[in-house]
């Protein structure tokens, strides 16, 4: 301390140095007892450095100028007992909850280590005079018996969803934005939250039990709302020290970045001292306020944050299954039929005219259509419930309507490159089918895969620009779907009845979306969704997507 400028940090009253006694000096008006560096010491600089430092909750710049006065000067306890505050992010304020004048120890991260073990206050003690010891050693208990009241909080199983600040009184009266804070945490409790608000939790407690539960109120809560209509009160001590430390827990990466707002009155307060950035705000003069603080609690509260976490992880899964079945395809189409495949092939069982398949009459159970076909005609394998695999080679340009229909042992089939046209119901009844690449076929047809109960994969070509209605249908097994960005209509009922599908990402190509596309897909919960389909928000969404009820849509820009 400084003896050239000596003033009570508690009330701010000039001191008296000559009143000093073993390094610490009492405040005449109002009581505190400060201690100070020694007069000679080298250090003086960097231990106001330091002060200055915890005093603006830049703990680890004070360790550093605390550390820097040691060196200096290793006889010096002032700044042993600095760097262990700063450790232990320790600073004082006055105790507005007191009718006494005090200063309040502030502790900004709940530690397990315990203070009065801490080396560089057992260095301080050490050092010190029996007054400055006597200080120390009330301090120390103090901080400690913070540390000992917050696991005891933690233990309790005490939990809060909603930490509100808000200034409480100016010049002696209760503020407008104290009124309203009251009425948010009845409102909140009402609806079966556990809001904190200091007015009504402290119940009585004062100095380190005070301490200890905002301290805890802070670290439980998942959140925060300032409550503050006058953006000068978030500057006053008190607030600003509720909010900084939240922030902290932020930085830290123990609360979400979107966990703090602002509830303001008709003026918007965007912006927090010390926060880069606006911040969301909710304004209380709109009727829909209360409406949007609720949801504003609610999106925070831990069994939305487990949705989230099992949103992100289905939506991970879901991806990965994509990949993995676009690799295998990948692999797939790349492998070409060989010459031996089609020595293979089964002879006198094809009905070929002008290099259009018409019929195939085979009983194994792999096909390797030949290389004169150029295109497989209608119904040209419906029916055949033999078969298992049928290749197809690069000379096919188009594919007939119920091709392969009712083939019920295909169990995966691979559309080459070559293939520009499918047609409709082509594989419908395929109730064995688990996969299917479609080649560049630049319309997935009314009712291609409609009843292929087992399929649990579709690599859809980036060259396709249509799914048809009904395409997928009743595709049960179906976990994972791939829609590339190209595609620009998903047709009526094309998903309808896909009850597997869990998360849909919907790409910025789709402009259109029919009715029914993805009703009955019970399972959905998560759908991500080109902006411009807000609009359908409402009575409408339920034309594309049946009861929404379970489903979050996020918009991409």
């Amino acid at each position: 301390m400084d003896l050239n400028d000596l003033v009570c940090k508690c009330c701010t009253a000039p001191l008296d140095p000559s009143t000093a006694t073993g390094r610490t000096i009492r405040c005449k008006y109002c009581g505190t007892v400060l201690t100070m560096a020694r007069e000679e010491t080298k250090a003086q600089s960097f231990l106001s450095h330091g002060e200055h430092d915890l005093d603006t909750c830049r703990f680890d710049d004070a360790y550093a100028a605390y550390q820097k006065a040691a060196e200096l000067d290793k006889e010096e306890p002032e700044a042993y007992f600095g760097m262990a505050l700063a450790s232990f992010k320790v600073q004082y304020l006055k105790d507005e909850a007191s009718d006494l004048p005090r200063l309040q120890p502030v502790v900004h991260g709940a530690s397990e280590k315990v203070f009065s073990e801490d080396k560089n206050y057992l260095r301080a003690l050490s050092l010190a005079s029996e007054e400055q010891r006597e200080q120390y050693e009330t301090r120390a208990k103090e901080i400690d018996r913070i540390r000992e009241e917050f696991l005891s909080f933690r233990e309790s199983g005490l939990d809060y969803d909603c930490f509100l600040c808000v200034k409480v009184t100016d010049g002696g009266k209760k503020t407008e934005d104290a009124v309203r804070a009251s009425e948010i945490y009845f409102h909140l409790k009402e609806l079966g939250y556990h809001p904190f608000y200091s007015e009504h939790e402290i119940k009585g407690r004062e100095g380190s039990d005070y301490e200890a539960l905002i301290l805890y109120a802070l670290y439980s809560s998942e959140c925060m709302l300032i409550v503050c209509s006058d953006e000068e009160y978030l500057q006053t001590k008190w607030v600003k020290n509720e909010y900084t430390r939240f922030l902290r827990f932020i930085s830290e990466e123990e609360k979400r970045r979107d966990s703090i707002a602002v509830a303001f009155v008709g003026t918007p307060v965007e912006r927090l001292p010390g926060k880069e950035g606006k911040i969301q705000g909710i304004d209380l003069s709109r009727p829909d306020a209360y409406t949007r603080i609720e949801n504003f609690v609610r999106s925070h509260t831990p069994d939305a944050q487990r949705k989230r976490e099992d949103e992100a992880h289905e939506k991970e899964e879901s991806r990965r299954q994509i990949a993995a079945l676009e690799e295998e395809f990948r692999k797939l189409k790349n492998t070409a039929v060989s010459a031996s495949d089609y020595e293979e092939s089964e002879n006198g069982v094809w009905k070929i005219e002008n290099g259009v398949l018409k019929k195939y009459s085979g009983t194994g159970k792999i096909a390797v259509v030949p290389r004169n076909v150029e295109a497989i005609g209608d119904h040209a394998f419906s029916g055949c419930k033999n078969l298992t695999e049928v290749k197809i080679g690069d000379g096919v340009a188009s594919i007939g309507q119920r091709a392969f229909s009712g083939c019920i042992g295909l169990l995966s089939i691979t559309v080459p490159e070559s293939v520009k046209e499918i047609g409709e119901r082509a594989f419908e009844g395929c109730i064995s089918l688990q996969r299917a690449a479609l080649g560049g076929a630049m319309e997935i047809p009314h009712a291609a895969f409609v009843g292929c109960s087992s399929l649990k994969g579709i690599a859809i070509s980036s060259r396709t620009v249509m799914i048809g209605p009904s395409a997928f249908e009743g595709c049960v097994a179906l976990t994972a779907v791939g829609i590339p960005n190209g595609v620009k209509i998903i047709g009526s009922s094309a998903f309808r009845g896909c009850t597997g599908l869990k998360v849909l990402e919907i790409p910025e190509s789709v402009t259109r979306i029919d009715t029914n596309a993805f009703a009955g897909c019970s399972r959905l919960t998560r759908v991500t969704i080109p902006s411009r389909f807000k609009g359908l928000f409402g009575g409408k969404i339920k034309k594309l997507f049946g009861k929404t009820s379970s489903v979050s849509f996020t918009f991409t820009k």
